[in-house]
Order: C-alpha cells, then sequence, then structure tokens
C-alpha cells in the first residue's frame, strides 16, 4: 500500500508546497506517532493524524540529514494506507480512499421495441478488447474499470451498434440492439475466444434449407453440419459421430423432446418464425448436460414482442401455418401463438400416391417480466403426426406425437450472480405396425392379413436450476442441479388382421419407471485474452427397482487464440446415458421401444476427444477442422433369436450390450463473395460395433457407418429482395444386414460368402453374421433448390412467394430397404430399394405484418 501525496493549498499565505520545505532532520528510532511528533518540531509543521489508521505497535527509524519533508513523510508511512494532504498550510494525514479496480457491468440484451433476448450476442469493450458472450437468455456479465466505457453489441444479422456506458459503479445496463436488418452484409462476431466447442447456427445457415413447406426449415439445416447424417428417409432421424439415433438429444426451451420431426424427418416441429437460437454440441458437452452421448441441439423460442403485434400467415402444398405475438401488457406481458396443420389428403397426393399423412403442431410462449430482475415464461408445445404407406404387398402405419410444458423462471441475484429455475413435462406416444397380405399357395391370390400393432408412451417430469457466478473479471463459476422421473408405459404387441390405433385394444405391462439425479459445476477461467479453460464435473445417479448406478462425468474445453484470425479448441467428456432405444432388426417393421437401464442392461457410457482449428478472418471466411475419436461401451441390439417383441418377462435378455468405436476427420468452410454465400462440408468417418455372439465377436460396421458424407450450399441473390439456393447431398452406403432367408432385389448380384470376415468392395454382402448377411447399399445423393421473392404493399405488409424442387435432377436411389412376404407359406422375405420421395415441387406464398 502505497503514501497518496494530496496537495491542497488553501492557506493564501502558502508560498510553496510544505512537503518540499527542507530541513535538518535528526536519528531517532521509535513507533510512527513519536516520530512524527519529532518531524513536526524539527521542521516547524503541524501534523496533524488519527491513530485509527496507523500501525502504532511497531519501532521505525529516522535518519539524520537535511531533508525534504515530503521525502521523510513517504519513507516512515511507506506501507501504511493514508494519504498525505496539505490542508490550511497544515500536513493532515487522511485515511486512502482506495478506489475499485473494476466494477460489475451487467444486464440483458435485447432487440430494440421487442424486447426480445437476444441469445449468444457478443459485447465488447473497444478499449480493452475485453468480450463477454451473452448466454441463451441474453444475460451478459462483465468487470470493468470505473470510467466511460465504448462498448460494441452484435449479433447475427442485425447491425451492430456502440453504446456508451459511464461506470461509477456497479451498473446493471440492458444493451439494445436496432431491429432494422442489412440483407447485404452480413454481421460477423469474429475470431473471439471460443467459451464452449458449440455449433451456433446463424441466419445464413438457417436460411440455406428449405422443407416440403417452401419455408427456411432453421433445425433441418443441423444436416449441412459435417458429422450429422441424416438416417433414411423413412425416419429421417439425426445421427451424429457414429452414434445411435436415440443418442441424440433434442431439447426445445430445455425440455426434452423425443421425435422432433414431421413427415418422417422431413419437416422439423420448430417453424423459423419461432426460432431465437439453436446450438447443438457435439465437439464438446458443457457439464449441465447429460443423458446422451451423441449430441445436444438445444432450440430457444422468441419470448413474444413486449412493443407491437406482429403476425405472418403461410399456405403451401402440403400445409398452411399462422403465427402471431405480441403484448397483452405493454412492456410487461407478451405472447406468441403458431399452428401448422396439414391439408387434405387429396392434394397431397402430388408427392406421392402412396403417402397419406397427416400432422399438426401449436406452440404457445407466455412472457411475464415481475419486475427488473425477475421474468417468467411458460412455454406450451402439441403435435401429432398420422401416416401411411401403401406398397403392393405391405402398408405401414406410424402415428406419434409429443405434448411439452415448460415453466421458467429467470432471476437476478445480484450484480455478479444469474440463476434461472426451470419445470418441465413432456409426454411423447408411439404407434407403429406394419400388415403383411397372405397368400393362397394355389391361387397365388391374397386371402388375408396380419398386421403386427406396436404402442408405447413416455412421460417425463424434471426440474433443473442453475446458478451462475462472475466472482473475477476473467472466471465464470456455475452450479446446478436436476432431478428427472421418467416413466415407460409399454404394451404387448397386438396382431390382427388390421391395424389397431385405439389404445385401448392394448393389453398394458408393467410401468416401467425410474429415476435420475444430478449435480454439477464448472469453472470458466480466461487467462490473458487468448486462453480459456473450461474444468468441469457431472455428477449423476439414476435408480430403476432395485438397480442404481453413480457415474462421475468429467468435462474439459480449452480455447487457444493464436492470433486474430486462428484458434485451437480441445476437449474431453465422458457421458452417460440411461435411456436406450432398440430397433428390430427385421426390415419394414418400423417399432422402436425405449427401455431403461438395468442391473443386466447396463447404462450407455462414452469417453470422447476432440481436437479442433478455426480460421476466421474480416473477409468473409471460415475454416474449420475438427479430428475426433470416441469410445462407447454398452451399446444395444436385439439379440439373435430373442422375441423382438416386448414381453414382461423377457425383454431384458432379448437385447445384447456391446462396444462401439467412431472416429474421423470433420471439415467445414464458408465464404461470402458480394451477393454469394458458399459452404462446404465433408467429414471421413469410421463407426464400429462389437457385440457377442455375432461376427464371432469381432468388430463390423455400423448401420449407419458412411465413410463420406458431402454437402454443398449456395445461396445467390441477384436482387435485393430475390433469393436463389441449391443444396446437394452426397453420402457413402449405409452397412445394412439382412434377415436368414432374404432374398434380395437391388438390381445388383447377391453372391453370399460367409468365410469372408472383411469388407470386400467387389462383394455387395460385406461378411456373414451368423446368418444375417451384411451389404453395403448403393451411395445416396440428391440435389434440392429453392428460390423466394419478396415485397411489400404499403407500410406494414411484406409478402414472399417461395417454390422449389426436392431431387431436382431425379436421382434414382434405392435408398430405403423395405421387406415382404413372398407369395408362398414360408414367409421368405425380399429386401428392395426403395424411394420415398422422388421429384417433388413445392410452392408456398407468406404474408407478414
Amino acid at each position: 500500500m502505497s503514501v497518496v501525496l494530496l496537495c491542497t493549498a488553501l492557506s493564501a499565505h502558502a508560498q510553496q508546497s510544505l512537503t518540499k520545505k527542507t530541513f535538518a532532520c535528526h536519528a531517532a528510532t521509535g513507533s510512527i506517532p513519536s516520530l512524527l511528533s519529532k518531524i513536526s518540531s524539527y521542521s516547524g509543521t503541524v501534523i496533524e493524524y488519527s491513530t485509527n489508521y496507523l500501525t502504532t505497535d511497531s519501532t521505525y527509524a529516522i535518519t539524520d540529514g537535511n531533508i525534504m519533508l515530503g521525502t521523510v513523510l513517504h519513507k516512515l508511512l511507506s506501507g501504511q494506507p493514508i494519504t498525505i494532504a496539505e490542508i490550511n498550510n497544515k500536513i493532515i494525514l487522511l485515511p486512502e480512499k482506495k478506489l475499485p479496480e473494476r466494477y460489475p457491468l451487467y444486464g440483458f440484451t435485447m432487440e430494440e421495441g421487442s424486447l426480445e433476448p437476444l441469445a449468444y450476442a457478443t459485447v465488447q469493450d473497444l478499449a480493452s478488447g475485453q468480450i463477454c458472450q451473452a448466454n441463451r437468455f441474453g444475460y451478459y456479465n462483465m468487470m470493468l474499470p470505473p470510467g466511460k466505457h465504448y462498448l460494441e453489441v452484435k449479433h447475427n444479422s442485425l447491425p451492430p451498434k456502440i453504446i456508451t456506458v459511464l461506470l461509477e459503479a456497479s451498473t446493471k445496463k440492458n444493451l439494445v440492439i436496432s431491429p432494422v436488418k442489412l440483407p447485404e452484409v452480413k454481421i460477423d462476431a469474429g475470431n473471439i475466444l471460443q467459451p464452449d466447442g458449440g455449433s451456433r447456427m446463424d441466419k445464413y445457415q438457417t436460411d440455406a434449407y428449405n422443407n416440403f413447406l417452401g419455408e427456411t426449415d432453421p433445425v433441418r439445416s443441423l444436416y449441412l453440419l459435417p458429422g450429422n447424417v441424416e438416417t433414411q428417409e423413412t425416419t429421417g432421424k439425426l445421427v451424429v459421430r457414429g452414434g445411435d439415433p436415440d443418442q441424440s438429444m433434442f431439447l426445445l426451451d430445455g425440455n426434452q423432446v423425443y421425435n422432433p420431426s414431421h413427415l418422417l424427418g422431413e419437416i422439423s416441429i420448430v417453424n423459423s418464425t419461432l426460432v431465437k437460437s439453436i446450438r447443438q454440441y457435439k465437439n464438446d458437452f458443457p457439464s449441465r448436460f447429460d443423458g446422451a452421448i451423441s449430441s445436444i441441439t438445444e432450440v430457444n423460442t422468441r419470448d413474444g414482442n413486449m412493443d407491437k403485434w406482429t403476425g405472418e400467415a403461410n399456405a403451401g402444398l402440403l400445409a398452411g401455418a399462422m403465427s402471431i405475438e405480441g403484448p397483452l401488457r405493454r412492456k410487461s406481458t407478451a405472447m406468441m401463438f403458431s399452428m401448422r396443420h396439414s391439408w387434405s389428403n387429396p392434394l397431397l397426393n402430388i408427392v406421392d400416391d402412396n403417402y397419406r399423412l397427416r400432422f399438426y403442431d401449436i406452440h404457445f410462449k407466455l412472457t411475464h417480466l415481475l419486475d427488473a430482475n425477475n421474468k417468467l415464461m411458460f412455454t406450451g408445445y402439441l403435435g401429432k403426426d398420422h401416416l401411411n404407406l401403401n406398397r403392393p404387398d405391405y402398408q405401414r402405419l406410424q402415428a406419434w406425437g409429443n405434448r411439452l410444458g415448460t415453466l421458467n423462471w429467470i432471476h437476478l441475484l445480484g450484480a455478479r450472480s444469474f440463476v434461472s429455475t426451470t419445470i418441465n413435462a413432456s409426454n411423447y406416444r408411439n404407434l407403429a405396425g406394419i400388415k403383411f397380405a397372405l397368400f393362397n399357395d394355389s391361387t397365388q391370390q391374397a386371402e388375408d392379413s396380419k398386421a403386427f400393432n406396436n404402442y408405447a408412451s413416455i412421460d417425463k417430469l424434471e426440474a433443473k436450476t442453475q446458478f451462475e457466478y462472475n466472482a473475477l473479471p476473467n472466471a465464470r463459476f456455475r452450479f446446478g442441479a436436476r432431478y428427472a422421473h421418467t416413466t415407460i408405459s409399454p404394451f404387448n404387441t397386438n396382431i390382427s388382421p388390421e391395424f389397431l390405433e385405439q389404445v385401448d385394444y392394448y393389453q398394458p405391462m408393467q410401468p416401467l419407471r425410474f429415476g435420475e439425479f444430478a449435480l454439477y459445476a464448472e469453472n470458466e477461467w480466461r487467462i490473458g485474452s487468448n486462453l480459456l479453460i473450461r474444468p468441469g464435473l457431472n455428477y449423476a445417479t439414476y435408480k430403476f427397482r432395485d438397480y442404481t448406478h453413480r457415474s462421475l462425468q468429467p468435462r474439459l474445453f480449452a480455447a487457444w487464440r493464436i492470433n486474430k484470425d486462428q484458434q485451437f479448441t480441445f476437449s474431453y467428456a465422458r457421458m452417460v446415458q440411461y435411456l436406450h432405444q432398440v430397433t428390430t432388426p427385421f426390415l419394414g417393421i418400423n417399432s422402436e421401444f425405449w427401455v431403461p437401464s438395468t442391473r443386466l442392461l447396463r447404462p450407455v457410457e462414452s469417453h470422447m476427444v476432440n481436437l479442433g482449428y478455426n480460421f476466421n478472418d474480416k473477409k468473409g471466411l471460415f475454416l474449420s477442422a475438427d479430428a475426433y475419436y470416441k469410445v462407447m461401451r454398452n451399446n444395444t441390439n436385439f439379440a439373435e433369436k430373442g422375441n423382438i417383441f416386448y414381453d414382461e418377462d423377457t425383454w431384458e435378455t432379448d437385447i445384447l450390450a456391446g462396444k462401439g468405436w467412431s472416429y474421423g476427420l470433420e471439415l467445414l468452410s464458408r465464404k461470402q463473395i458480394n451477393k454469394w454465400q458458399f459452404q462446404l462440408s465433408y467429414a471421413l468417418t469410421w463407426s464400429e460395433r462389437q457385440f457377442p455372439g455375432i461376427n464371432e465377436g469381432k468388430k463390423y460396421p455400423f448401420r449407419y457407418d458412411r465413410r463420406h458424407n458431402l454437402n454443398a450450399t449456395i445461396n445467390y441473390s441477384p436482387l435485393k429482395n430475390w433469393e436463389l439456393g441449391l443444396v446437394w447431398y452426397f453420402s457413402s452406403g449405409d452397412a445394412e444386414f439382412l434377415p436368414p432367408g432374404t432374398n434380395e432385389d437391388f438390381n445388383t448380384p447377391t453372391p453370399v460368402n460367409p468365410g469372408n470376415k472383411e469388407p470386400d468392395n467387389n462383394n455387395p454382402f460385406v461378411f456373414d453374421r451368423n446368418g444375417y448377411q451384411f451389404k453395403r447399399l448403393p451411395p445416396y445423393h440428391r440435389l434440392n433448390f429453392n428460390t423466394s421473392f419478396s415485397f411489400q404493399t404499403g407500410q406494414h405488409l411484406t409478402h414472399k412467394v417461395s417454390a422449389g424442387l426436392y431431387n431436382a435432377y431425379q436421382a434414382r436411389n434405392k435408398y430405403i430397404p423395405d421387406a415382404w412376404n413372398l407369395e408362398n407359406s414360408s414367409y421368405n422375405t425380399t429386401l428392395s430399394g426403395n424411394r420415398l420421395f422422388d421429384l417433388t415441387f413445392y410452392l408456398s406464398y407468406t404474408i407478414k405484418f
């Protein structure tokens, strides 16, 4: 602690500073008060002070010599918390008023007018270069020195804004950006130091993918990222980095959705109007996430406009949609409502005359500001799908639906702390069946039919809370807890001549109930401006009947910014998943079951290491590369001779548990050149499985082991209100396996070589798997084209016409394996390649106000 010299010459007779006065000092020792008395006597200067803020119990010394008064006082009082002041020709020792080095600056990033929080906006202090990224609720917190600061706030698709803040104490300041859009300029936060490895979908990426409704589909645009693989068109689920489809979790406002799609995956349940932010975690898993070992997709919806009423309506060839949002009480309470519904079946025949579907979804959100520090949000979702696929020899039925309710409370505890608390309720129902025609051997005519019907549902209640504390300018701490109770309601398979859609026809089995409790903590440390380290730990405990499982899941993320354009990242994560989804190996029966972990069927575990590199310059070029290696344990598979349907006593033994490996390289590049935008993603991957009793216990390719995956998108805006887009997909064929006795009808030779245990590119069957032959299916590729034109009428109406082609060059992909019985009583099955959608045209009209 240094002594501060304060010169204040209030006396009109003061000719010079008293501290510059020279006097004859004599050597002496003693306490500070006794020495100050001697100095006052020697110099003839009045020195006033209080012993309350001076050290009085130690011995000090002064020396002989002619010396300035200020010099001897500084030497004697060095380390004392005092200020030397000259007032009225006296020396007065005052207690030092220490100014804090930094003050908290915190609040929310918002859109002007609507007060919509801007999730993951970046805030940069231009003087120091310090950068903070808001969380998914728009909350930011910085520690800055006192004084005037110029803060630049950025959010994609909105113009950046510089806001001046005078910081003299702990300050809450909401940073507001104008909603005026700049279509000719793409706003980029630049190569900021990454706080995590999540992939954030910006406006360009979400606009690149158009669905069958003729509108952009921000969730489906995730399939354009490397490492994300779409399963066959008949399920459309997301497979990430060699994991099973169930090992990727989808969160809507923090609530898990078990099947987040319509049209068997071609349309997501969230339209672009509702979306506030989308982030996918697959390279890195922050400690707050658990329950999925492959990826977490986090979608957050808008809170609703607090200033004025806005809305839109959309009509396409498949469905109609409308949404509206606005203030119930201005600047205090807002609501948002959205609904979509498919049209009648005759109109859907333009897509596929064998395809019958109907679906709807309803979103509702209510946001209320209790006061400046508290906000409540209620989110509701209801959706249902019903579809039939009719083929000459069989029919397929699937009906599913989700119901969600979320209550969220956001609370600012103080200048440095923030807490969010959530209560979730969700329900998922799935009905699946297949009906075969039974033929008479002598007449070769279908005389009867047999339908296999499967039904199951899941109910989940969850409560969770997270606390954030910004303890130091470069340190942030997060703590949280989560409890979930899940009930799976399985039913015995019903075999009947026709499909049975009423739940009353099914015999319920004993419900499968389990509970999960998790605690987590993580620390975010910024070392200088170029290094960030975020260690974390998740502790989880699980209980199903008399089985209890506990796990410690360490996580680590680090980012090192080499220079203004380049950055390296590293992450490690151990993940544990307690819920298993198992699918029958018999093709054509679209039945999927969810089962909990038990003493026999242990939780799925994974260890993953990821090394990444990013290049992002100010000329619109972005490059990234990620290399990863993942090991999995307790992956599921049906036993070869097990009962593929639910059985109250044997279902655990009918499921095998084995190991899995996944590794590869993912590349992504983006470039904007004037009115052109390009994106190219490529993944080179390997995915393998190993189960006891299969392939002699050796490794074999996973069902979705696609060696090469390539996605290319091009967007062009010839005019300000006219956009054109192309999306091209290519992927290597799946490693499909066939049940014993299956004939093959892919217009390719079908040699069986049971002795070949290694992949053979010249043999369509990879190897024999105890009577199940693997086959590498043909590659899949398609081109989608879309265009949109927008115009305004009056001051408040905007119109948009969109059109497009799905599978524009009519690629003859036989990518969907179908199976049916031959026309005999042996019930052998034939495997044939098929495709759900051929060349398909779509058109839509949207009006916004």
